[in-house]
Order: structure tokens, then C-alpha cells, then sequence
């Protein structure tokens, strides 16, 4: 583990005024995320299903952070403290247990009471019948299964087409039904009752849950739709010792020969875990740390950032090592340097019959990733041990196959675990990201492998058409197609820092394709801050591999890293800015090349900038090296912090290599100092 220090990991720019709803700004990718946004940023924000705001809406979330750290706009903020403030509220996040801990809740994981509601595994000695289920009023000739063409939803199981569903039928005066019994309930507790449905004719089916010891219905649902649809209802179970049970049912019982089709009925109940608290949070926790680092300029989010870091730390995250608690303390400290969370001990939260002990280690590093992301709000050193601990379990079981320079893993580390996938990767990768910029266990070499990991192993090598492999190992794996996560790409579009093909295998993707949900929205706002076009670390906040005085993505002409180097104290907003030191005999230089650049168009520079008084003073260049020609250089010479600006025309020519260079004006004068930071590229007349 390497020593730990704190550097910024955002990019940070100097303040803008844009307004969100703008229609056109010229950027291909913000417009493309303003449609999206406008369309659909809030479908999932009022949900109450964990699930839901995990893996939707906190994507979102992070999107409009993102856009904050491009533009400057605290309108994303305000956008951001909306959603975040239904979020936190008291009809997602609330009390839904025996302890005094509020949470948000799904039932998507947990165990299935009804068991065979797939009606995929029949009766041993009838057919017709599905298992477990049993006939009420009715025969096999109007209650059975089916796999008849539209009488059962399409699944694809090991690859082949097949699958059941459940055919009811009315026969006329009599109640024609299926119920089962379920066993194994939590009293008092709140489940779900889900399932789809259509109507094949002018009687509608119906599914209820039924106490038979209370005679009382506590979930009844209507199927009103002659199209497969799904349908949903919460209840409570009733105490301990009752009879429950789950009918499929009509809600008439003529006219005859009327049928109503069933797939996937389920009976579950509402857990919270480890990896919906984390992914719901981690957007939470970076607002905090945001106005945290900025408590001046973003003093008006200050109330916000103090009732989400409490709501964090009191409630979110106490109650996973809380032995009090109604899932216990379930972190698990193997050694001193080792450690993560598994699933709880005293409740089977998970239908899945592997024992999670280890959680996969997606679901334990959301979590963890919270509490780094607090660390440098609060100086926990609980959080830090904890956050590293379980960074170094998963560093210690990381695989460098001979002859490779890319790591591969498993999902999880428990026996019997799959390759990790192109999916769940991502937020591995966030956790990972987050630990190196903060100085914690991942080293640059790491970080380079783990590029490597999606430059040689998921991506299909393709510059025109490019595609992810489905397993991090580079094989589509065993599932029935390959490519089936490739544009998901948040957690990998960052590392972008080490190689510039993360971003261009990403942006090719999405070039003529908007976002068609909030994982992609999430992946195009990491396409928007990380867009070469606008300069990449235009703050110099991100160091280069291997050299932490050189920052990322920019090279050294001429100079060295005495000459041109990421100065923290010279600087004008951020962590970091850059100086440059002129030596008297060449001009010592730091460049970018500037890609992406619409030919012909009209484009401005703007920087901040001072210089000592030496009379080095200050040089800023853009340069066609194709054409071996200046397209424009700006002169300073101002010894205080300014914001300077120039305007250009980009090349004719899309192919030609034209870069961004900083220096000095006159390289003769020795050890004169000038210093750089915030250097933007953007369309002449756009706001950023």
C-alpha cells in the first residue's frame, strides 16, 4: 500500500454562466445530453424501489455533477439538490424495519416464496400442472401450463428458446383456480407481489395474496391489459403461525372459454443492501465533497451538502456494522490490511443460494467507495481503514496472465465465481478510480493494467465500429451474444488520463446514437468532460503515469521536469496549476494536441494566467505541425492571476495534428516563471 495522499480528482474549470435547457451550444455531446435530460432525466427520481434509484437514477445524478465540473454551472447543482432532496425523502428512504435506521428498499434480490412462479418445472406425475401449485375449481383443461407461441413470455435459458407460462381458463359458472402456499414469511414484514400478464379475452385475470387464518386478502391485482404486461403491489404479512397464500384467479367467472395468461408470479420481500446504498450515495457523497472543497463559491448548497453527509454517515452507512441493527455488523476485518462486507447473518436477504461471504466485489466497493469519498470530508479514519482494507483484498487476488499487461478478476471471490463482466466492471472501476487519485493502494502500474485491461481484453479492437467484449478476460463468455454491455462505460471512459482510446472507443459508440437509458446518460456526460476538443486536465489536476509532475495528457517540449512542472502552490483554483521555468538558450513548453476541432470553425482559448518579472513573460500557441505553420499565438505579460483570452479558426483540414502549447514569450531570459492554469478550448460564442 502506498502512502496516502490527497489530490483533487475532478477537473476543475473556472465558474460559467450556462443555463441547462440550452438547445444548442455547438457541443455535440452536450446537446445530445440536454435532449436526453429534458426527455427522461426524471423518470425513475420519484421511485421507492432501491433498484431503481441505484441503477437509474443515481446515474443521472453523477451525470449532473459531471456537468457541473465541465461547465461551471451551478444549475446543474440546483438540478442535482432537486432530485437529490426527493431522493433522501421520506417516501424513498424510510423506516422499513425493526431498528431506528431509515432505508431504501427493494425486493428485486430476496428470496421468492412462490418458487416455481415461472411455471418452468412441472408436477412429477402431472404435466399440465406447474410444481408446488395446486388446483381449485379446476382441471387440466383450464388451468395449465403452456408453451404455445404468445401464451408465455420468451426467455433465453443457457442460450436456447424456451419456457412457460400458465394458461387459466373460465368454464362457465365456476371458479376456475391455482393457488400454492408460502412458507418460510417474515412476519410484520413488507413484500411485494409481482408478476405479468394479458388477457387473451373479454374476462380479466387477477393474482392475490390470501390469509386464509384471517380470511382477509392483503394484495389483490387486476390484469387489465391484452398485452403482456407487469403488474405490482406491496403489502405486510401478517404475524407469525398464518396460512398465506398466492391465487390465480379471474375476476368473473364467465362467459366460458374466456383465457387470461400468467408468467413470472413472485412473492418477495423488501431488503436494503450494501450496493444499492452505496450507488444511491456515491453521488450524494461527491456533492458533499464538492461543496466542501468549495465553500465560497458554493456556499448556497451548503445545507444540502450538511443533511446528505449526515444522512450518510448516521444512517447509511452506521447501520451495515451496527451489531444492534436489523442486519448487523456484516464488515468482516480478515487482517490488518484486509477486509470487506458480506451478506448479512441473521436475515437471507439474497435469493441467490451462494453464501455472499465475501459480497461480489462490486456490491462491497460501492459501499467503501462512499465512505473514501467522506474521508476527505470528515478524516475518518474508520472510513479510510475500511476503504482500503477492502481495496487491498480485491489488489490481492488481481491475475496478470504471463506475457499481458492487463489485469483480469472474478466477479466476486467466493468458490465458484464467474469472470468479472463489462457491466458490473464499471463500478469496480469507479471504486478503483476513486482510490488512485486519492493516493490509496492502486499505483499508476495499476492503473496502466487495468487500461490495458480494456484496451487489449474487452475492446474488439475496431477504430470504426468498436464493441466490449462481455467478460474483462476478452471472451463473450456464457452469454447467448456477445457485446451485450459495450456502451456502458462510465467507469472506464476516466482512464482516459492514461490512454486516449478510452475516450475515442466510447465516443465512437455513441457518435450517432443518443443515450437510451440513464447508464449510457451517465457514460455520455463522462464523453462530455473528458472530449479532447475542450482540452483534457485543462486544471492540471491529474498527474501523469509514473510522473506526478507532468500532468496527464499534456507532454514536454523542449523541457524538463525542472522547467515545466504541476505546481501546488502556484495555482488559481483547484489543487494544482502549472508552471513553466525558462532556462535561456530554448523555449520550455507543455502541449496538448487538440483533436476533434470542426474545420473552418471559429474557436477560443481562455486561460488563466500571470507571469513574474523576469520579462520571460507569457506565451500561449496553437500550431498545425501537418502545415508547420502558427495558427495562432497570444502574448502576456500581467504578474497578477488573469483570465486571458484568443480567438482562431481551426484548420481546413480535419486530419491535420494541431496542438495547444504554453511557455514563455521570450526563452532568452533565464529562470524567469510563468504560470498557467484552467486552459479551456471551446466554440467561439459558447458559454463554455
Amino acid at each position: 500500500m502506498n502512502a496516502r495522499k490527497r489530490i483533487c480528482g475532478a477537473l476543475l474549470l473556472t465558474s460559467l454562466a450556462l443555463t441547462p435547457a440550452a438547445a444548442v451550444s455547438n457541443n455535440p455531446w452536450y446537446d445530445a445530453f440536454v435532449t436526453y435530460d429534458n426527455a427522461s432525466g426524471t423518470a425513475y427520481t420519484a421511485s421507492t424501489d432501491a433498484a431503481f434509484l441505484a441503477w437509474q437514477e443515481s446515474f443521472i445524478q453523477r451525470s449532473y455533477l459531471n456537468l457541473y465540473e465541465t461547465t461551471g454551472d451551478t444549475a446543474w447543482l440546483a438540478k442535482f439538490v432537486t432530485h437529490a432532496d426527493t431522493v433522501t425523502g421520506p417516501l424513498a428512504f424510510k423506516l422499513s424495519d425493526t431498528d431506528s435506521y431509515p432505508d431504501w428498499t427493494t425486493s428485486r434480490y430476496s428470496p421468492d416464496l412462490t418458487v416455481n412462479g415461472t411455471f418452468d418445472t412441472a408436477d412429477g406425475t402431472d404435466a399440465t400442472l406447474p410444481a408446488g401449485w395446486i388446483r381449485n375449481g379446476s382441471t387440466s383443461a383450464t388451468a395449465a401450463r403452456t408453451n404455445a407461441p404468445g401464451e408465455f413470455i420468451t426467455t433465453t435459458v443457457a442460450c436456447v428458446p424456451g419456457g412457460y407460462g400458465l394458461k387459466l381458463t373460465t368454464a362457465g359458472g365456476t371458479a376456475q383456480r391455482l393457488y400454492r402456499v408460502l412458507t418460510g414469511y417474515k412476519p410484520g414484514h413488507k413484500y411485494q407481489l409481482t408478476f405479468s400478464g394479458k388477457n387473451g379475452g373479454s374476462v380479466h385475470g387477477r393474482v392475490f395474496v390470501y390469509d386464509r387464518t384471517a380470511n382477509l386478502n392483503l394484495a389483490s391485482i387486476e390484469v387489465t391489459s391484452g398485452a403482456w404486461t407487469s403488474y405490482a403491489a406491496d403489502f405486510t404479512m401478517p404475524a407469525a403461525g398464518h396460512t398465506v397464500e398466492v391465487w390465480i384467479a379471474h375476476m368473473v367467472t364467465t362467459p366460458a372459454a374466456q383465457s387470461a395468461f400468467f408468467e413470472n408470479v413472485r412473492v418477495a420481500p423488501y431488503f436494503s443492501y450494501h450496493v444499492l446504498d452505496g450507488m444511491i450515495g456515491i453521488p450524494l457523497a461527491n456533492f458533499v465533497r464538492l461543496v466542501h472543497r468549495n465553500p465560497v463559491t458554493l456556499a448556497a448548497f451548503q445545507t444540502a451538502a450538511t443533511a446528505y453527509r449526515q444522512l450518510l454517515e448516521n444512517q447509511v452507512i452506521a447501520k451495515w456494522q451496527d451489531a444492534a441493527a436489523y442486519y448487523g455488523n456484516t464488515w468482516v476485518g480478515v487482517s490488518a490490511t484486509e477486509g470487506y462486507y458480506r451478506e448479512p447473518t441473521n436475515h437471507d436477504t439474497f435469493s441467490s443460494s451462494t453464501v455472499l461471504d465475501p459480497l461480489p466485489y462490486n456490491q462491497y466497493f460501492a459501499l467503501l467507495e462512499l465512505q473514501n469519498i467522506l474521508y476527505d470530508v470528515n478524516a475518518s479514519s474508520a472510513y479510510l481503514a475500511k476503504a482500503e482494507q477492502g481495496a487491498t483484498y480485491f489488489a490481492n487476488r488481481l491475475t496478470l496472465p504471463a506475457g499481458t499487461a492487463a489485469y483480469t478478476w472474478y466477479y466476486a471471490a467466493f468458490a465458484g465465481s464467474k469472470i468479472e463482466d463489462a457491466s458490473h466492471v464499471n463500478v469496480d472501476m469507479e471504486f478503483i478510480t476513486e482510490l488512485h487519485r486519492s493516493g490509496s493502494v492502486f499505483l499508476d502500474v495499476d492503473m496502466l493494467r487495468f487500461t490495458g485491461t480494456l484496451t487489449d481484453n474487452l475492446w474488439n479492437g475496431s477504430a470504426t465500429a468498436p464493441q466490449l467484449n462481455n467478460m474483462v478476460t476478452g471472451v463473450q463468455g456464457s452469454y447467448c451474444t456477445n457485446y451485450g454491455f459495450s456502451r456502458t462505460m462510465y467507469g472506464w471512459v476516466p482512464l482516459a488520463q492514461f490512454d486516449s482510446r478510452a475516450w475515442q472507443i466510447a465516443a465512437t459508440q455513441y457518435a450517432a446514437q443518443t443515450p437510451s437509458g440513464h447508464d449510457e446518460a451517465v457514460t455520455l456526460s463522462q464523453i462530455i468532460r473528458w472530449d479532447p476538443v475542450k482540452l483534457v486536465n485543462q486544471g492540471f489536476e491529474l498527474p501523469a503515469p509514473s510522473d506526478a509532475t507532468l500532468p496527464a495528457r499534456w507532454t514536454r517540449s523542449l523541457s524538463t521536469a525542472a522547467t515545466a512542472y504541476r505546481d501546488s502552490v502556484n495555482k488559481k483554483s483547484g489543487d494544482y496549476g502549472l508552471s513553466v521555468k525558462s532556462n535561456g538558450t530554448s523555449y520550455q513548453r507543455l502541449v496538448q494536441a487538440w483533436t476533434g476541432f470542426v474545420p473552418g470553425a471559429s474557436y477560443t482559448v481562455t486561460f488563466d494566467a500571470k507571469a513574474d518579472t523576469s520579462g520571460a513573460e507569457g506565451r500561449v500557441w496553437v500550431q498545425n505541425t501537418t502545415t508547420a505553420t502558427t495558427v495562432a499565438a497570444y502574448n502576456f505579460s500581467n504578474t497578477a492571476w488573469q483570465t486571458h483570452t484568443f480567438t482562431f479558426t481551426a484548420p481546413a483540414t480535419a486530419t491535420d495534428a494541431v496542438n495547444v502549447q504554453v511557455g514563455h514569450r521570450y526563452y532568452t531570459v533565464n529562470n524567469g516563471l510563468t504560470h498557467y492554469d484552467n486552459v479551456v478550448v471551446k466554440r467561439t460564442g459558447d458559454a463554455w
